[in-house]
């Protein structure tokens, strides 16, 4: 599995430890944070994300430490260079950025940003959550990246949104392989007398990286049962891989256009970011739905719409994220729908905007646990069952 994601990705070394995408991209930062102090360049303790990113990637690098530098989306959604240009300078660390973007969009000037970062000294980090949308037309290696992380709970095994356990491997090239976590899987060929379970010649073994390793960021050295599905899934496509890949953007782009092509009375709820027609009208593996529009008709929110969207069946798509995009909903279908199940969402969808507000602004209504007073809960916090109390 180690040696197919460094294919994939166009990088040089992996290990499988990290246990979820978040881990993955702490332990890409302190091995980037490692490198740096390696060379004696102390002075580099900023990392510059862009306002459309994960909330982790701030989140992960402010563990390690680091000061974060946020620059602002361009109007047509993709990274600002000239902004980019202005933050870096000789206390650049490192870069962080997901591509294609949350906003589904491709970041065309992926080559430049990266050759602006490492002009400057520092390094280029890959969120590989949307992974998904590029496997096989390009790889983070290509576009300049120096390290990676990537979701097998999600690009290569189950659905976003299945739920756990996940697995957040990372992959880096070689300047940073000496501070990967400590031990990877390794092989050399078999000598007399030694085992090859595989029967394929090799003897295999559990590797000690070296001095500069960071250490263990894991119990165990990754978890076990989301490597085999995502080995799996991978040799499933085997050479194909790229498929997955064309199937997640087209279903993305075929849902996309059926949701913002409706009844005339549900066409003035709804807005597409950026809207059909513009010059970013092709997107990649998601798309972002604004539900401002449906807000001020009826004060609806984006909230309401996806608790309203738990009763027809679905698991809500993500709410309020990217943050750029007011009442935002990002829809995710991946490769895995079919074509019926991407047409009764989009029917269902907007079934949804034409109800009665007050069903929505009470939704959802035959889920086990009804609308929840989230002010209440989060000042209230109950941290234990009641069924465990022993009062």
């Amino acid at each position: 599995m180690q040696e197919m994601l460094a294919i994939c990705s166009g990088m040089d070394a992996v290990t499988l430890q990290p246990v979820a995408g978040a881990q993955g991209e702490f332990t890409a930062i302190r091995c980037i944070q490692e490198y740096h102090r390696s060379r004696g360049d102390n002075r580099r303790d900023k990392v510059i994300v862009p306002d459309s990113a994960h909330g982790t990637n701030p989140a992960s690098a402010s563990m390690c430490g680091y000061q974060i530098i946020e620059i602002p989306s361009a109007s047509d959604g993709r990274l600002d260079m000239d902004a980019l240009r202005a933050a870096v300078g000789d206390d650049t660390a490192a870069m962080m950025i997901t591509n294609p973007s949350t906003m589904g969009l491709f970041e065309t000037n992926i080559a430049e940003a990266s050759q602006i970062v490492h002009e400057a000294g520092g390094q280029m980090y890959y969120d590989g959550a949307n992974f998904n949308a590029i496997i096989g037309k390009t790889d983070p290696g290509r576009m300049g990246f120096d390290a990676v992380h990537y979701n097998l709970h999600k690009t290569f095994s189950q659905p976003h949104g299945g739920g756990g356990p996940g697995s957040g491997p990372i992959g880096v090239n070689e300047h940073l392989s000496e501070f990967l976590p400590t031990p990877i899987a390794s092989r050399r060929q078999s000598q007399e007398g030694e085992p090859n379970g595989v029967g394929d010649g090799f003897y295999y073994f559990w590797q000690d990286v070296g001095d500069n390793s960071i250490g263990k960021v894991q119990q165990w050295n990754g978890n076990a049962g989301a490597v085999v599905r995502a080995w799996a899934f991978y040799r499933r496509y085997g050479r194909d891989l790229e498929k997955m890949s064309e199937h997640a953007v087209l279903n993305s782009n075929y849902l996309r256009h059926k949701i913002m092509n409706p009844e005339p009375d549900v066409a003035d709820k709804i807005n597409c970011m950026p809207s059909e027609g513009s010059e970013a009208d092709l997107v990649m593996h998601e798309f972002t739905l604004s539900m401002s529009p449906v807000k001020e008709v009826n004060g609806v929110t984006g909230k309401d719409v996806a608790k309203r969207l738990l009763d027809y069946g679905y698991m809500s798509p993500t709410l309020y994220f990217p943050q750029i995009v007011p009442e935002c909903l990002m829809i995710e279908p991946t490769e895995t729908e079919s074509k019926e199940v991407l047409d009764k969402f989009a029917a269902d969808f907007h079934a949804v905007l034409s109800e009665d507000p007050e069903i929505l602004t009470t939704a959802p209504h035959t889920t086990p646990v009804k609308r929840v007073d989230e002010v209440w809960a989060a000042r209230n916090l109950i941290l234990r069952h009641p069924g465990n109390d022993e009062d």
